[in-house]
């Protein structure tokens, strides 16, 4: 079988699904970027991206033959993300409170995160790291929403089917979301 590069997801789904690996492998090729994007925002991490994203992969190869072809694979795709990034902040969570309780060797511990003193950083540069670190602050359940609409694109509708709530729910979210956002950007900075 000859995978076309113009094929649509479905048609690149049932070819997988019929053995053809190719046409998941261009699947992945499709979407890795457009995940990735979407973890790096919602983690804060790009090491933990990579992983949600390789995991979000391994998922949907083993709930492929579930795959409603009447839904949009992205859309189906940044549900299975959106559920990963949920998973890796519980074990995080965990793993924070074990460490706390020093119940947890040390080398299991989350390590620092580097960060450059303000003198090398432009303003701009920081300014990005700032807004990142406040969208991967924001409550679950408002961060989901902005980084679906805001910054990938999706409707509100196509939001809310990712998130399996209504349209609506989803606008009062990303209102709260911007304005918990624009909140946390006007405190000034701890030096």
């Amino acid at each position: 079988m000859t995978v076309e590069p113009h094929e649509s997801d479905t048609d690149l789904v049932h070819r997988a699904l019929a053995g053809d690996q190719r046409a998941y492998s261009l699947l992945m090729t499709r979407h890795k970027g457009a995940l990735y994007r979407f973890a790096r925002r919602y983690s804060g991490d790009s090491d933990d991206a990579l992983e949600i994203v390789q995991l979000t992969f391994i998922s949907a190869w083993q709930a492929l033959a579930r795959f409603d072809s009447g839904r949009a694979f992205d859309v189906w795709l940044r549900a299975i993300a959106l559920n990963k990034c949920r998973d890796m902040a519980r074990r995080r969570k965990v793993r924070h409170f074990i460490t706390a309780l020093g119940q947890l060797p040390e080398r299991f511990a989350d390590p620092p995160s580097p960060e450059a003193g303000p003198e090398t950083r432009l303003m701009d540069r920081d300014a990005l790291r700032r807004t990142d670190e406040a969208i991967a602050a924001l409550p679950h359940g408002l961060k989901a929403p902005l980084l679906l609409t805001a910054i990938e694109g999706l409707t509100m509708a196509e939001a809310g089917v990712v998130l399996g709530m209504s349209a609506k729910a989803v606008e009062n979210r990303l209102y709260r979301a911007r304005k918990a956002l624009a909140q946390s950007l006007s405190q000034p900075e701890d030096v």
